[in-house]
């Protein structure tokens, strides 16, 4: 896909690819950042489905980070309309997900008898967006269980256990 290569969007490209005239591509989209936020509507919508049914354990909050870890290593455009969306319609979407991920972080803290860092969701979003560069851009990104050392890695950091209750990863 055109957004997929890394470069910003040109939307006379997309048109030429769409095989549309221009000014069809500009009615729809006005600025590259339109069309971000259009691709990136299902992608919220997925996340949002995954985080409102996630169980408030620290496994239902594992697999909520995965499947969003997954989001940023497949689609990278994803992270420019989660940081600066643009429209309304994804703004809503971004708000909605993080209200998502602040009940589920704090189901999970008092499940599981976590502590939790101040961390916001957002905060905890852009963590995950790094750590999604970091799997797009090692050499080793074909590595099947690279995904989940670097998961386990984030957990372990934003999830201390209470003291004395062992380590977040003892559950693993």
């Amino acid at each position: 896909m055109l957004a997929d290569k890394g470069k910003p969007l040109q939307l006379n490209v997309v048109a030429q690819h769409a095989q549309v005239g221009v000014g069809t591509v500009y009615r729809h989209f006005p600025t590259p950042e339109a069309l971000v936020d259009a691709l990136a509507a299902d992608q919220f919508a997925f996340l949002i489905e995954e985080v409102d049914t996630a169980p408030r354990t620290l496994q239902g909050l594992r697999s909520f980070l995965k499947a969003t870890l997954m989001v940023f290593v497949q689609d990278h455009t994803f992270a420019s309309a989660l940081i600066n969306p643009v429209t309304d319609e994804v703004q809503t979407q971004r708000g909605r997900l993080l209200d998502g991920i602040r009940t589920l972080v704090k189901g999970t803290v008092a499940a599981d008898r976590l502590a939790l860092l101040a961390l916001a969701p957002s905060d905890i979003m852009l963590l995950l967006c790094g750590v999604g560069f970091a799997v797009r851009h090692t050499p080793n990104r074909d590595d099947p269980a690279l995904l989940d050392r670097y998961l386990k890695a984030l957990l372990d950091g934003i999830l201390p256990r209470h003291a004395g209750c062992g380590t977040p990863a003892a559950g693993h």
